[in-house]
């Protein structure tokens, strides 16, 4: 059984035929969430009670995903009160014959019952999730039509419409066709970095990394997971449940994930490689192994914003090498626990990856990460002087953006490779990736050899 699911202790209860379906961490929705039916039956009652008040109005949608949020929370938070009372009742049996397997039992009941509760806690989460993803939405689309055409969201994916030009054609990751850039609109989660067609973002079953990371009780398995058999699994795909097999066609090859040691569709596994961080504390070994589509985006979600903070410290370096305030402080001290981190973004220690695993590190670097940018935009009037204003914006760019200054380490903007000029992205993406600044400097180094030549012919002439 997956490590890291939510759903655990309800497969445990489950039919032993649906048991290795719905064991993987990986399905997003659980057949006969009790949850979810009690929610809707709320949420139909609420309407009920709202038009017959209001003479058969319509409801306001909004509203009612405001009562159901208000419902899960209660539920919740009872749940957890009565969590807390039963944990310090202890069963005594009267009988003293009887007392250890009276207690056993007392013990084992109380076990699942914790266990039921658990599941109960973890589907009104869930839940409250869902219903606060699907508020957004509905802001964002009475906000303005723009911003839900460019952002579509769906089981936690934030996804976003990607440009047109680029490199390679990408691989849609929910039809498994391939993205043709030039003629189909695509679009790629900012949080994971799903890559869908435009027509198939809302018909994706994998839930976000970036929702399963964010859970209060999640860490990455630093335990080596013992592989599981296709009759387990009863020949189907852990987490799209197709048919998969060891000697049958290539689209039922059964493919090992070595994180979770479960068995997977070629459609779920591209035989993606990536180091194990349990193999990595245990014994030592960082030997790229074979993972599926969904454990790469989750070990690769923490690491990938690791790199980013890293590289955001290389160019804060320098901006507080130039500065006699950053010296004088010596604001580079709060890194003195890692310090090879201000030479370059590849190198970790072995206490790095672990606590890694563990999430300490992340908001460590956090941490930090606000302390720099706080001393460079607001505290010291040297560094906030080496800023850039995006001289791509135009008339359709809000008058805040365009007065903001920007820093290379500042989210959504492009640096020019040449000469490192600071721009926001989509003003960088609309005016094809031209850079004005590099633009201005070739003109001005084409200018003396047009004078130079032009003197040299009215030379000739007077002579």
């Amino acid at each position: 059984m997956s490590w890291c699911s939510s759903e655990d202790a309800l497969n445990n209860s489950s039919t032993p035929s649906s048991r290795s379906r719905k064991s993987s961490w990986l399905i997003s929705k659980v057949d006969e969430n009790e949850v979810d039916k009690e929610v809707q039956e709320m949420m139909d009652d609420w309407r009920k009670r709202r038009q017959n008040s209001d003479g058969g109005g319509e409801t306001n949608q909004m509203e009612c995903i405001q009562a159901a949020l208000d419902y899960c929370r209660s539920q919740l938070k009872q749940l957890l009160i009565d969590d807390n009372e039963s944990g310090e009742i202890n069963i005594i049996s009267p009988n003293s014959e009887t007392v250890e397997e009276e207690d056993q039992l007392g013990n084992l009941v109380n076990c699942l019952n914790r266990q039921q509760k658990a599941v109960r806690q973890q589907m009104y989460f869930d839940k409250i999730v869902q219903l606060g993803l699907e508020r957004q939405a509905i802001k964002d689309e009475a906000g303005g039509p723009a911003h839900s055409a460019d952002e579509c969201r769906a089981e936690g994916h934030e996804f976003v419409m990607q440009p047109v030009r680029g490199g390679h054609n990408p691989c849609c990751e929910v039809c498994m066709h391939t993205i043709w850039r030039l003629v189909q609109w695509w679009r790629r989660c900012r949080v994971c970095g799903m890559r869908a067609h435009d027509k198939c973002a809302e018909d994706v079953k994998r839930v976000c990394a970036g929702v399963l990371s964010t859970r209060s009780k999640f860490e990455l398995n630093i335990n080596l997971c013992e592989e599981r058999s296709l009759a387990e699994q009863e020949y189907q795909c852990a987490e799209c449940s197709a048919p998969i097999c060891f000697d049958g066609t290539a689209e039922q090859e059964a493919r090992l994930c070595d994180y979770s040691g479960e068995l997977f569709c070629p459609n779920c596994h591209w035989n993606d490689t990536w180091s194990i961080p349990a193999r990595i504390i245990h014994n030592l070994d960082a030997t790229p192994r074979p993972i599926c589509r969904a454990v790469k985006q989750l070990l690769s979600i923490e690491l990938r914003r690791v790199n980013e903070l890293r590289r955001n410290f290389l160019l804060m370096k320098c901006y507080f090498v130039s500065c006699r305030t950053a010296r004088r402080l010596r604001i580079l001290q709060y890194l003195q626990t890692h310090s090879h981190f201000v030479d370059n973004h590849v190198m970790y220690s072995l206490k790095e990856l672990r606590e890694l695993c563990e999430g300490t590190l992340l908001p460590e670097l956090e941490q930090i990460h606000t302390v720099f940018r706080k001393h460079i935009e607001e505290e010291c009037e040297t560094c906030a002087g080496n800023g850039f204003f995006c001289e791509l914006c135009d008339e359709s760019c809000i008058v805040d953006q365009k007065e903001k200054i920007l820093y290379p380490f500042t989210e959504n903007t492009r640096s020019c490779a040449t000469c490192l000029a600071v721009y926001h992205k989509k003003c960088f993406e609309r005016k094809s990736l031209n850079c004005p600044r590099c633009e201005r400097r070739r003109k001005r180094s084409e200018l003396p050899k047009t004078l130079s030549s032009s003197d040299e012919k009215e030379a000739v002439a007077t002579n």
